[in-house]
């Protein structure tokens, strides 16, 4: 019978590439440096070229690449309009072309016009408004030799653009919140110094009062009210350093601070 750690161990060498990329979606704010390793393990794996390119303003470009390319490969270079790749992105459906005859028609956006290659839609489920979200698409062929992507392989791509998807939704997200949160920081801030504001000039009319009212009545009131003001700008100074304190995390916890 396999031991629960020698399956474990077997896991780690057949699925390794897919455990590292998922770590780093739960650890990292960095969709970038995420989708670079994916790529990295794609190419390692397959020894096949990978791309990434994602919709910006209406066009299709190319972000990141690895593999060998013929020319000049470039970031955010277009992906030409009757490119195959817009029909795998609008319609939403993995692609995996192993007969070069099913690309004809199409234009192509690399020198090397390769025909034999696989396109997988990335695209994620937005968590607060519950829509797809559709980004990009993930490419990956083996240049010249048009050496075909195996149905394992394309299993393999299709799981590892789902990795990619995730990474960049949850980044959309932390964005989101992080913007939200800073709206409300900088409501509680400027209530903040509205209230120190009023307490100062309550503060101050309260210990001249103490110093010129002649009833002893009117004396004590004004000692009261004088001691409450002190109690609330020290409750108020609490208040300031917490938020300072928020402030700094929020700052080490922005997807630009990550890795």
């Amino acid at each position: 019978m396999v031991s629960k750690d020698a399956r474990l161990e077997a896991l780690e060498k057949r699925c390794g590439d897919l455990i590292d990329v998922a770590r780093l979606v739960s650890l990292s704010f960095d969709k970038d440096v995420i989708i670079k390793k994916a790529l990295e393990h794609v190419h390692e794996r397959l020894g096949k070229r990978a791309r990434y390119a994602v919709l910006k303003d209406g066009d299709l470009m190319i972000r990141h690449w690895v593999g060998e390319y013929k020319g000049n490969v470039v970031a955010s270079q277009k992906v030409a309009k009757k490119s195959i790749l817009w029909d795998v992105f609008t319609e939403g459906k993995a692609l995996n072309l192993t007969d070069p005859s099913q690309i004809n028609g199409y234009e192509h956006t690399l020198a090397e016009h390769v025909k034999v290659k696989a396109i997988v839609p990335l695209r994620y489920v937005d968590a607060r408004t519950h829509q797809e979200v559709r980004f990009g698409v993930l490419v990956v062929d083996s240049g010249t030799e048009q050496a075909p992507i195996t149905e394992e392989e394309f299993d393999y791509l299709q799981i590892m653009a789902d990795l990619i998807a995730e990474a960049v939704g949850k980044t959309g997200l932390v964005k989101e919140l992080i913007h939200s949160y800073e709206k409300r920081e900088e409501a509680s801030k400027a209530f903040a110094h509205f209230l120190r504001n009023r307490f100062m000039v309550i503060g101050g009319f309260s210990r001249r009062l103490m110093k010129k009212a002649d009833n002893k009545e009117v004396k004590e009131y004004a000692e009261t009210i004088a001691r409450e003001i002190e109690e609330m700008e020290r409750s108020l100074q609490a208040l300031e350093e917490m938020l300072q304190g928020e402030e700094e995390e929020l700052q080490r916890a922005r997807p630009e601070a990550a890795l």
